[in-house]
């Protein structure tokens, strides 16, 4: 028994010897790999040859792996001593000891690509911007830091990691006593060595911590350790006269001067997806690329220096429609506030009897702009799923990956020209936002030989040797094409004289020029600095204006030029004000905290988690190359103060917004559903399935006419005829009080067949929520082959959905 005893004590030992032993010798090679990742970052080289020059610098720079790795061994040495009385528990000691190396590799090479475009490791706030990888920023990013050569690339190494960890355990499990104790030994003062060696090595050579820190330790760090930014703890007024809103300011006066009378009576908003001012011939750009946009220069105004808020799209269509700043924090209104109500231009201009439409190549879903522009006063709001295209969706979208799928530029373009052209009578504003620019540039697929059917450009042009910037270039030609189409539909209809079409970029896009690539990565001109347009060739003649100014301020320029008054919530200016500062802000809360302004010619940019701050001339250096603040000379609170005054302002304004709207809960409590339909029988009646808020709440069978009609003529006949038989349904709300949005569902179409009579159809004359009539601009079907609505009701022919879109009570969220 005491032999035996002794023996299992014996294997016990042997075991955790080795156990530890494989643990030592595989994270000292993962050191030396992660030191190898780390040279591609600190000293990027394009030969192998130069690649391997670089490895003693990329090893010198590992500190912060070397101490990740280290600590990760000894805790793993640790946990295998307390567990060593238990095989089962030392195999899960050191299954999670591999599985966090496994993790740590493959994150520690994909940081190298993502350092490269991010200009840091990927971050806490970049996750939340990526709406947690459910959306094409995120999934593109990740895609491009860990493609399939790559991913084949790190396998291999840590394959041969693992295998020459083993091998050189058992290499020294053969060793003496005498000779365990002598590596033993050695490894410890070379790990000490190495410890101190890369500590002064980091520090002497002041290499920027995004190149050098550990991607794992820096993505702990900004989840959990993110700092309050001292511009907001400044003392600093909440009630900043730069961003006052109308209501908060003295009147202003305006330079512009319309023509009496005034020829505008439209209103084109065309959006361009990450396309910076640079890029734009009329703005200096070098690539022949908007031929369209120069043709109209001769009709034009040119604001040569307006800035995106953020370099993010969700933060650019909530300051374009309401004319105000965002919170000033990572998720965004649209995100957080959705439903807030709030005064947009589009609201607006559909109470001036307006029509109104927001068109978008992409995923509206996106960052919840969907339901942002629900209550926002448009009659027609389309993405991709709602445009006819004769070219194959760009399909990237999956059960994990959400939101990312977009159609041709050209596809939207022909939607809002059909939208234009429907209805003559009526003033228009519309706006178009494209999406072909949006990283990675779907220009390399299939679809972009079909793109052009009218254009005589068809296939890739070369204008680069980046292939990435090569296809954003021919993108940007694309959606050029595109705005070329409408203002040509709208030459040959007779609206462009009377039509103000309004160009932005919603913000830049990075290729390298400080050392980061894509857009939500920093906040320099290339990032936010956008071209603003204005065309009518009544009141513009090739002009250029040089007022400092934000997307904010673009909805009160265009009132401005309509004659019609601001609403009082909105911070922006017209551009025309002669009032208004020569100011903006901007900021960027995914890439640490970044926050800035320009004021004149001078540009601030100051990063609140690194406390480093940026000055720059932009007139005697446009590409900002020299920062013009000492640290030992400079007094940085006064740089700072105007961030300060701008961000506790903002923060105290969103606060209040959404106190208000909470104190007007019990006003805004919805409680009964009014229906008046009818409908054509054919085999039984037509469903009517009411949802709310995605959750259903009734069912009604919707009696009507016996069909009998063959032809489209005659079903048509019937549903007019049935239409006059329509019916009122109640539906009780109280148990879902304040929804969101409302959705009617036609479950059961049915159709006899070519030839033969009968078809089941739905007719819904009206809707009332407390009584009240929901207007048809909160009603849409959709997609166009399901029905339309008209001033007599809205005809369903096919199995799909009346969504009805808040605010349900007047003011209300």
């Amino acid at each position: 028994m005491t032999e035996s005893k002794a023996d299992r004590s014996l294997s016990r030992d042997m075991r955790f010897q080795r156990m530890c032993l494989q643990i030592i010798c595989t994270a000292l090679l993962s050191w030396l790999l992660l030191g190898a990742y780390r040279s591609a970052i600190v000293d990027p080289q394009t030969t192998i040859q130069g690649l391997l020059a670089s490895i003693p610098k990329g090893l010198a720079a590992s500190y912060y792996d070397l101490i990740v790795i280290a600590s990760l061994t000894a805790v793993a040495v640790f946990l295998l001593f307390l567990a060593k009385a238990s095989r089962l528990a030392s195999t899960v000691v050191a299954f999670l000891f591999y599985l966090v190396i496994l993790v740590s590799l493959g994150w520690g090479f994909a940081n190298i690509n993502l350092v490269k475009m991010l200009g840091e490791p990927f971050t806490f706030q970049w996750l939340v911007y990526g709406d947690f990888l459910q959306n094409a920023d995120a999934r593109n990013a990740m895609g491009d830091a860990l493609n399939i050569r790559d991913f084949a690339t790190v396998s291999g190494s840590i394959v041969l990691v693992l295998v020459l960890g083993y091998a050189a355990a058992r290499v020294c499990l053969r060793l003496s006593a005498t000779g365990h104790r002598v590596f033993l030994g050695a490894l410890v003062l070379g790990v000490g060595a190495a410890l101190v060696g890369t500590g002064y090595h980091v520090r002497a050579e002041a290499l920027p911590a995004a190149k050098i820190d550990n991607p794992i330790l820096y993505f702990v760090e900004s989840a959990l350790l993110s700092p309050t930014p001292v511009v907001l703890t400044m003392n600093a007024s909440t009630n900043d006269p730069d961003v006052a809103s109308v209501g908060e300011r003295p009147p202003e006066t305006s330079s512009f001067k319309a023509p009496t009378p005034n020829p505008i009576k439209n209103v084109l908003i065309f959006m361009m997806e990450s396309v910076p001012s640079k890029y734009i011939e009329t703005f200096g750009g070098q690539y022949p690329v908007t031929p369209n946009i120069k043709s109209y220069a001769g009709d034009s105004i040119r604001f040569d220096n307006i800035y995106a808020h953020a370099p993010s799209t969700h933060y650019s269509i909530f300051s374009l429609l309401t004319s105000m700043y965002n919170d000033i924090s990572y998720y965004g209104m649209t995100t957080r506030y959705p439903y807030l109500p709030l005064d947009s231009i589009s609201n607006t201009l559909s109470a001036h009897s307006f029509r109104t439409g927001f068109f978008w190549s992409a995923d509206s879903r996106f960052q919840r702009v969907d339901e942002f522009l629900l209550n926002k006063g448009l009659d027609t709001i389309q993405d991709y799923r709602g445009q006819k295209c004769t070219t194959p969706t760009f399909k990237l979208s999956s059960e994990q990956w959400k939101n990312m799928d977009y159609n041709s530029d050209l596809c939207t373009a022909q939607s809002i020209i059909d939208w234009m052209n429907k209805d003559s009578g009526n003033p228009f504003f519309g706006i178009m936002f494209t999406a072909m620019t949006h990283y990675p540039y779907i220009t390399d697929s299939p679809m972009f030989s079909k793109m052009a059917p009218s254009s005589h450009d068809n296939g890739l042009v070369h204008y680069s040797d980046d292939e990435k910037f090569n296809a954003y270039l021919n993108a940007l030609k694309v959606g050029d094409t595109a705005l070329g189409e409408i203002l040509e539909s709208l030459k040959q209809s007779g609206k462009l004289d009377s039509t103000l079409v309004v160009i932005l970029g919603d913000h830049g896009e990075a290729f390298g020029e400080h050392g980061d690539y894509v857009h939500a990565s920093a906040i320099y001109d290339e990032n936010v600095h956008i071209p603003l347009i204005m065309i009518n060739k009544h009141l513009f003649h090739d002009e250029v204006a040089h007022p400092v100014g934000g997307i904010v301020d673009v909805a009160p320029t265009i009132f401005d030029i309509l004659g019609l008054p601001l609403p009082k919530q909105w911070q922006g200016r017209s551009l025309f004000s002669q009032q208004r500062p020569n100011k903006t802000f901007f900021f960027n809360p995914w890439a640490g905290f970044l926050f800035g302004y320009r004021e004149n010619d001078r540009k601030v940019i100051f990063n609140a988690t690194t406390g480093k701050v940026e000055e720059y001339d932009l007139k005697a250096d446009p590409d900002e190359r020299t920062n013009l603040f000492k640290v030992d000379a400079g007094d940085r609170s006064a740089l700072l103060q105007p961030i300060a005054g701008w961000v506790q302002s903002q923060r105290q304004r969103v606060a209040n917004l959404v106190a208000d709207a909470a104190k007007d809960a019990g006003r805004c409590t919805v409680t009964s559903l009014e229906i008046d339909a009818a409908g054509t029988e054919f085999q039984g009646p037509p469903r009517l399935d009411v949802l709310v808020d995605g959750k259903p709440v009734a069912q009604i069978a919707v009696s009507g006419r016996q069909s009998k009609a063959v032809t489209p003529d005659e079903i048509g006949a019937e549903m007019q005829a049935a239409s006059t038989d329509a019916q009122p349904f109640f539906v009780d709300l109280s148990a879902v009080p304040s929804p969101h949005f409302i959705e009617l569902r036609f479950a059961n179409d049915l159709w006899a067949g070519q030839g033969n009579g009968g078809d089941r159809n739905l007719f819904i004359k009206s809707i009332k929520v407390n009584g009240q009539l929901v207007p048809n601009s909160r009603l849409h079907v959709d997609k166009e082959t399901t029905g339309r609505t008209d001033g007599s009701g809205t005809s369903m022919y096919n199995s799909g959905s009346l969504w009805i879109n808040g605010p349900f009570v007047e003011g209300c969220v």
